[in-house]
């Protein structure tokens, strides 16, 4: 009886978090932070603080009017400068409060934080992440992006080391379905702004 018991708490594990991965999941827009200000110190320790060029500041406007006012639930950032910039007119159209999150500069946390947005948020609400150029292809791979998608969503490999990165500013991503194990490019998409 034990035995049984346990199997049907493991089968209704397994449900659970498969339903919570697959079906109850927020639609994610994915953003590069803009341009950066040129220029800027070589320096490891003020990397993070480099802040939008004017360009950037105006890409970072652009990206505002993406968006209307109720189609968004949430707006995250990595802590970098450039990010935050990008995110904070964004965040202040929509009357919502900018939130940091690891998982916009650290790929080890993507999968946690998705789940995380996974039990905050409903299937008809969306999320803006602002990150980097070298996060985007893998919060796309961690949702479920197919390796024969790579190049239509712009994801190319590094010339100088082993990451994989998106080029240019002028594209946000829109994902609308998490952890498929499809070989096709559905759920995915690449829009210029």
């Amino acid at each position: 009886m034990k035995i049984h018991l346990c199997k049907v708490f493991l089968v209704t594990a397994i449900l659970l978090f498969s339903t919570v991965t697959t079906s109850a999941q927020p639609t994610i827009y994915l953003v590069r932070h803009a341009e950066k200000l040129a220029n800027w110190p070589e320096d490891d320790d003020l990397d993070a603080y480099q802040p939008l060029s004017v360009e950037g500041i105006a890409r970072a406007q652009k990206l505002a009017e993406q968006f209307k006012p109720g189609t968004i639930a949430a707006v995250f950032s990595s802590r970098t400068t450039r990010s935050l910039h990008t995110a904070l007119p964004l965040a202040q159209k929509l009357k919502l409060t900018l939130e940091v999150a690891e998982a916009c500069a650290d790929t080890a946390v993507i999968g946690a934080f998705y789940q995380t947005l996974a039990q905050r948020f409903a299937p008809d609400k969306a999320v803006v992440l602002v990150t980097h150029s070298n996060i985007i292809p893998y919060l796309l791979i961690k949702a479920g992006l197919a390796p024969a998608c790579h190049q239509k969503m712009g994801i190319v490999a590094s010339s100088s080391d082993s990451w994989l990165l998106i080029e240019g500013y002028e594209y946000f991503w829109q994902v609308k379905k998490w952890r498929t194990d499809a070989k096709t490019c559905e759920g995915f998409s690449r829009m210029k702004y």
